[in-house]
């Protein structure tokens, strides 16, 4: 029984021994540090295919890298002279509509990270009939400057594939492509001059535990020995109590 009874102190102590490292182990992991890389396309004239958006590696002697999220923005804009002519007074709408796409550029990720995401936007103007001046401004023209439609999206990776990727020197290389429609609609006879343009940004953040904070298995042993030895040492002054 009195073997029984030192037994079971015995792996209890063992079980508190394991806590104790474990919690050091989550302490270190839940101190984790981030760094962000951007780079941004400025808009310009659509369509736009597979134009190169650039961001660094992680450096491993930053630490450990847990997981890389990669953010992206882009956004189509339009803008519009239209003029009715039209013997009678009209709704002119301005519709835009776009798709914006991201790939990795060297197939590693599987691509599309965001595939054809579409964005719309509209507006409109309530035009008279035609007043005989093609000019786009009067009561039966419009300038519809700065139509926008946006899209924001994220992809979390943690695998040890994509951490590899992204742990080393030089860049990662991201191809942005973007197409565009854009529309005049309400008369019958309307007069119009479009543009649209569209650009992006990628945001890579690095989520990483500091160097510091890594234990050594060495370490975290020999303080989970040293912790057990002083539960063993406790439990044998009791026996002798």
């Amino acid at each position: 029984m009195i073997n029984n009874l030192i037994n079971s102190k015995f792996f209890a102590g063992l079980t508190a021994t394991a806590a104790f490292t474990g919690v050091m182990t989550n302490a270190s992991i839940a101190n984790a540090l981030v760094k962000t890389y951007t780079d941004v396309f400025e808009l310009a004239p659509t369509d736009i295919t597979e134009v190169i958006l650039s961001v660094q590696k992680f450096d491993s002697s930053l630490g450990e890298l847990q997981n890389v999220t990669i953010g992206f923005d882009g956004q189509i804009v339009g803008d519009a002279l239209v003029e009715s002519l039209d013997a009678e007074a009209q709704t002119l709408t301005f519709n835009l509509s776009g798709g914006l796409e991201l790939l990795e550029s060297t197939d590693t990720l599987p691509n599309p990270l965001f595939l054809e995401e579409t964005v719309n936007a509209s507006d409109s103007f309530d035009a008279t009939a035609h007043d005989r001046n093609i000019d786009f401004a009067g009561t039966s023209g419009q300038v519809f400057s700065g139509l926008t439609g946006t899209f924001t999206g994220e992809n979390i990776y943690d695998d040890q594939i994509a951490l590899n990727f992204f742990t080393g020197p030089g860049n990662v290389e991201f191809l942005f492509s973007a197409s565009t429609d854009a529309t005049v609609t309400g008369a019958a006879n309307i007069a119009s001059i479009i543009s649209t343009q569209a650009g992006a940004s990628v945001t890579v953040t690095y989520e990483f535990e500091a160097a510091e904070d890594i234990p050594e298995p060495s370490a975290i042993l020999g303080l989970g020995l040293f912790a057990g030895a002083g539960f063993l040492s406790k439990m044998k002054g009791t026996n002798k109590a």
